[in-house]
């Protein structure tokens, strides 16, 4: 990974889970950005120009905010991580994903940083098991 989720944020989450689909769909769904909408309930709208990949910038609107985001890590199959901005907000959200017997584990972690992101912790980590949990009802469908 590029750039790390830093622990010790006012603001940071690391969960995992178990998804019974392989490595590959797994990925698929979670670095194809401009689908997120139709698996993400909290995301209206998502659009990057092109394949991902490091460097590249893309905006989205998740809970009435819009964000810029620039892709910081991609590594098909195996991880895909990203930076972005709200206001004075600064965020590092990293995906791992790792072949297992019982199909793919997803490891997911963010921190937040900047005035107010101290906050947000808890609703960081409700949002980050909400999606785990869409990410696997989408890949196990």
């Amino acid at each position: 990974m590029n750039v790390l989720a830093d622990p010790t944020a006012k603001a940071y989450a690391r969960e995992e889970i178990i998804i019974r689909s392989s490595v590959k769909k797994v990925y698929s769904i979670v670095s194809e950005i401009n689908n997120w909408p139709s698996w993400q309930g909290n995301v209206a709208s998502a659009k990057i120009e092109g394949m991902p990949e490091a460097g590249k910038t893309f905006i989205w609107k998740a809970n009435s905010l819009v964000i810029k985001s620039k892709l910081h890590t991609v590594n098909p199959y195996a991880e895909i991580g990203w930076t972005g901005k709200i206001w004075w907000i600064s965020a590092v959200h990293n995906w791992k994903f790792e072949e297992t017997n019982e199909g793919t584990k997803v490891i997911v972690e963010e921190s937040l940083k900047g005035l107010g992101s101290g906050t947000m912790g808890k609703s960081l980590t409700e949002g980050m098991k909400k999606n785990l949990q869409e990410l696997k009802q989408e890949a196990e469908s």
